[in-house]
């Protein structure tokens, strides 16, 4: 890894709260609460049972975000993980983060909502004053669940959240399912990103056409409604023209990409081709946990694949950093740090 790369100002915008755990902190929480589904307690063989293996691949190994769902079912494991998300990130060079996560999954030992997030909104505010670092939090709903308007009335009555998601498999549970939950949301003024991977081919229609969404969680796949010619970029779907008109910020995950098996490698993700199109993308970790990824990581392998430079990730954290939900005071704030290199 380059130097630069570790020290550089970095931001992302697409990094689930509960796939970011530290392996030893799974291994504690399990240890306290005497949970005894985990795999192993060993933590190189704990590490080793959750990354993606080679016929199994991140979008189907669902055994790891049992664990560390179950592990976060109490307020304290709640703060204690989003506490050391910020701090982690931080201490990678990352000056501002976005955290999301589905509240309803940490009901089962009968928790409120409420108690929830504000577990993890005091866990933003706190982790931003001791570790330095610009933060908020989105709350997910999933697609193949019937509960998203209970979670959208979740982000209007909590003021500290900053936006809503649809997470969640994508193949057979469409975003107009929740076409209500959606309106409503944009009714509300309601940040929308809504997740729409390579699996679906119209899922950037729906996303930002149909649903209204400010951002698009992953969609690099949009390189296949797009032709490019030298400089010249024409377009086979009004979507790719949408998204490129209103330089819609696109929240791609590379590793994750590749582990769910949409490329064989960063070096064939369309990252680099979407980038030098101009289409405002972003690098994001997506699971640190699953994807064994750190921020540095993700951005060394975009700069060793496309040969980017610390001139063009210092203008990537920037738009990174003004596509952010959070207000105006704390986007500033952030930019600082990334101006005055």
């Amino acid at each position: 890894m380059q130097d630069w790369v570790k020290t550089v100002p970095k931001a992302v915008l697409h990094d689930h709260l509960d796939g970011g755990l530290r392996v030893e902190t799974l291994i504690e929480l399990a240890n306290e609460q005497n949970y005894q589904n985990l795999p192993s307690t060993s933590h190189d063989e704990l590490k080793k049972w959750i990354q993606p293996k080679p016929d199994k691949s991140l979008a189907i190994n669902l055994g790891a975000w049992e664990h560390t769902i179950g592990v976060m079912q109490d307020e304290d494991s709640i703060y204690r993980v989003t506490m050391e998300a910020l701090e982690d990130l931080s201490n990678d060079g990352v000056v501002y983060a976005e955290l999301r996560f589905a509240p309803l999954v940490h009901t089962l030992k009968g928790l409120t909502t409420n108690e929830i997030i504000n577990s993890v909104v005091n866990g933003i505010k706190d982790g931003m004053e001791k570790y330095d670092i610009v933060a908020g939090v989105i709350l997910c709903a999933m697609r193949q669940e019937q509960n998203s308007l209970e979670v959208v009335n979740l982000c209007i009555e909590n003021s500290d959240v900053i936006g809503f998601d649809l997470a969640g498999p994508e193949v057979g549970f469409s975003v107009l399912n929740h076409g209500e939950a959606c309106a409503l949301a944009v009714e509300n003024n309601i940040n929308v990103t809504l997740h729409a991977d390579w699996e679906v081919a119209e899922g950037i229609k729906e996303v930002v056409i149909d649903s209204k969404a400010r951002r698009v969680g992953h969609g690099s796949q949009i390189i296949n409604d797009i032709s490019l010619n030298g400089d010249k970029i024409s377009f086979q779907s009004s979507a790719a023209k949408y998204v490129f008109d209103n330089n819609i910020p696109l929240e791609i995950c590379p590793t994750s990409n590749v582990q769910c098996g949409a490329y064989s490698n960063v070096s064939e993700h369309s990252f680099g081709a979407l980038f030098n199109a101009g289409f405002n993308v972003t690098i994001n970790t997506d699971n640190r946990l699953m994807s064994d990824i750190s921020m540095s990581e993700e951005v060394n392998n975009v700069v060793e694949s496309f040969g980017l430079d610390e001139k063009d990730i210092l203008s990537i954290t920037k738009n990174t950093i003004k596509a952010g939900f959070v207000n105006t005071e704390l986007k500033n704030k952030a930019l600082e740090k990334v101006s005055t290199l």
